[in-house]
């Protein structure tokens, strides 16, 4: 390595940085789509947390009318 010229290390750093970044951009594109999905399964939790007390007003209702 001691004996590269200027040229060798600006296509060094090039390729570096264009390493980095892509690296970098992958990461955050796995990272949002992991949050996307972890949000999902919440948002659906919550829903049938939410229609369970109904349901069971429903079960309830339904036990007196009978």
């Amino acid at each position: 390595m001691a004996d590269m010229d200027v040229w060798d290390w600006v296509l060094f750093g090039g390729a570096a940085f264009v390493a980095v970044t892509s690296l970098v951009i992958l990461m955050l594109r796995h990272r949002d789509e992991g949050l996307a999905g972890f949000d999902a399964k919440r948002a659906a939790e919550q829903a049938c947390q939410q229609r369970q007390p109904s349901d069971e007003k429903q079960r309830q209702q339904a036990k007196r009318a009978a």
